[in-house]
């Protein structure tokens, strides 16, 4: 059961890490958080290996529940955030999130993908890093007792 109206999304475009989203949803769901998956690119969306996500929403109808964000997952680097910054319409979904407070988690990310970041208006001060697969579900638990307490 969700404890509030407040949104937890879960990005989800072309060779997104489906590890990392999959992680995010379930353990996020299983602590009552209310998680939608965001379908940020039109059509069927497989991930880095292939598997292919149904999304909740689509960005043009998730769009009106941003301003309840109080966080937004991002299971992407390099390349994929590159895409990313050239849909005007995520700048506004994150704009509307940051006015919420929303925490948005990245994942392990190297310079350049910082500068993607920035150029997404997002700030180090907003951003949590997940760490790689060994410590990721310990992370994911952590993050959903602090959103819990949030929401």
């Amino acid at each position: 059961m969700t404890k509030s109206n407040n949104y937890t999304f879960v990005l989800w475009g072309h060779s997104f890490e489906e590890y990392i989203a999959t992680t995010f949803v379930t353990h996020f769901r299983e602590a009552g958080l209310l998680v939608k998956v965001v379908g940020v690119t039109p059509g069927q969306i497989s991930g880095a290996h292939g598997l292919t996500l149904v999304p909740d929403l689509m960005l043009s109808k998730a769009m009106p529940r941003a301003a309840q964000a109080i966080c937004v997952v991002i299971p992407a680097a390099g390349d994929n955030l590159v895409c990313l910054k050239n849909d005007p319409r995520l700048l506004e979904f994150f704009r509307l999130a940051r006015s919420n407070g929303a925490k948005f988690v990245v994942g392990a990310l190297n310079e350049a993908d910082f500068k993607h970041l920035e150029l997404l208006s997002l700030v180090s001060e907003d951003m949590l890093v997940y760490p790689a697969s060994d410590e990721l579900v310990e992370f994911v638990t952590e993050v959903a007792g602090l959103l819990t307490v949030t929401s």
